[in-house]
């Protein structure tokens, strides 16, 4: 979060980026707004719309290579 407290939860690995999305949502309402990323830091990857449905297995396997 903003402040630099974490905001942790454990998710399935078939579960959407677009779970993260929303517990993100509900649980850091009123600490960051509406309008946020997610991105991995190394090798640098910005997620996108395009990757919400996506399952967290995938995106794991494409930000390492």
């Amino acid at each position: 979060l903003p402040s630099g407290q974490p905001l942790t939860h454990t998710f399935q690995a078939n579960e959407s980026l677009a779970a993260v999305r929303l517990y993100t949502s509900l649980h850091a309402a009123g600490v960051v707004d509406g309008d946020f990323t997610f991105m991995t830091t190394f090798p640098r990857k910005v997620y996108t719309d395009e990757d919400m449905e996506k399952p967290l297995s995938m995106l794991g396997e494409s930000a390492t290579g």
